[in-house]
């Protein structure tokens, strides 16, 4: 086996392991919570694979709350002030 074939045999059993293993979860999951689980997961391979920065998707999780917020302009005033601040802090 050359190093190529090789390099992509690993690759399809990785991708088939890790979608058998999320069939295999979801299948026990609420329906509410299956998207949550598919988001994360989502995330977690886009770092792995390096297109997302991890701080980035640690601040969309947590949502980071900013303690004092900028004006809001008036064109942005169909945003409640809540979402505005948490609009800011991420």
């Amino acid at each position: 086996m050359t190093p190529r074939t090789l390099k992509k045999r690993v690759e399809a059993l990785a991708d088939s392991i890790m979608y058998q293993g999320f069939n295999y979860t979801r299948r026990g999951l609420l329906e509410q919570h299956k998207l949550l689980v598919a988001s994360l997961l989502c995330f977690r391979l886009l770092i792995k694979r390096g297109t997302v920065v991890e701080s980035e998707v640690m601040a969309l999780i947590n949502k980071e709350v900013s303690s004092d917020p900028p004006h809001q302009i008036e064109s942005l005033k169909f945003i409640s002030e809540p979402a505005w601040a948490a609009v800011h802090g991420l």
